[in-house]
């Protein structure tokens, strides 16, 4: 059986060279990490442990800013009325006293203040019309006022319908001496219309200077025998 040294730092078992020191052995260098285990089944969960003892209530904080007012309860109902007392009993009536001797007349009082006149009442009916009088004089006239301002102008009214295209022709041509005016004139009825002229005749005109002689005409054909003289 062989004697294993054991470090408590890191668990780690090795043998231990002989002679076995005491335990524990001394440490030797720390060799390199293994690789990560697999994750171990979660361990069953331990009890509860038992309640610490209370501490010393701390000091009281400051007062808080003091809250919204609650909204207002409902009116509580009304109670029942009470019972009404009975009505005491009433006394007897006394013995009615003597009539007294009527007194003597006091002096007329002073007239007081007129009243409000009261409101106007309704008008009555109108009565019939009088008979009209003469009719007075004229009056002179008055003096003309200065004329008042223009008015806007209407509105453009429509545009008539469209009238008949009008036919022009010449009727007479008349010519009026030289020197008088030129005049026309236009009869007929609508759409035809006749056009009549008179137009002056103008002055006669000054004598041209005399044309160039024309080039000599043709021989005519020679004319018949004439009858023989008287011898």
């Amino acid at each position: 059986m062989k004697n294993y040294c054991s470090d408590f730092n890191d668990f780690n078992f090795r043998p231990c060279p002989p002679p076995c020191p005491p335990s524990p052995c001394p440490q030797g260098p720390m060799g390199p990490t293994g690789p990560q285990g697999v994750q171990g089944i979660q361990g069953v969960q331990g009890p509860t442990g038992n309640t610490g003892v209370t501490g010393a209530t701390g000091p009281q904080g400051p007062q808080g800013a003091t809250g919204a007012t609650g909204l207002t309860g409902f009116t509580g109902a009304t109670g029942a009325t009470g019972v009404t007392g009975p009505t005491g009993v009433t006394g007897p009536t006394g013995v009615t006293g003597p009539s007294g001797a009527t007194g003597p007349t006091g002096p007329t009082g002073i007239t007081g203040p007129t009243g409000v006149t009261g409101p106007t009442g309704v008008t009555g009916p109108t009565g019939p019309t009088g008979v009209t009088g003469p009719t007075g004089p004229t009056g002179p006239t008055g003096v003309t006022g200065p004329s008042g301002p223009t008015g806007p102008s209407g509105a453009t009214g429509p545009s008539g319908p469209t009238g008949p295209t009008p036919t022009l022709t010449i009727g007479t041509v008349t010519t009026g001496t030289p020197g008088s005016q030129a005049a026309a004139s236009i009869t007929g009825t609508a759409p035809n219309y006749v056009l009549n002229l008179t137009i002056p005749q103008g002055p006669t005109g000054v004598n041209g200077p005399m044309g160039p002689t024309g080039p000599m005409g043709p021989t005519g054909p020679m004319g018949p025998t004439g009858n023989p003289g008287v011898e």
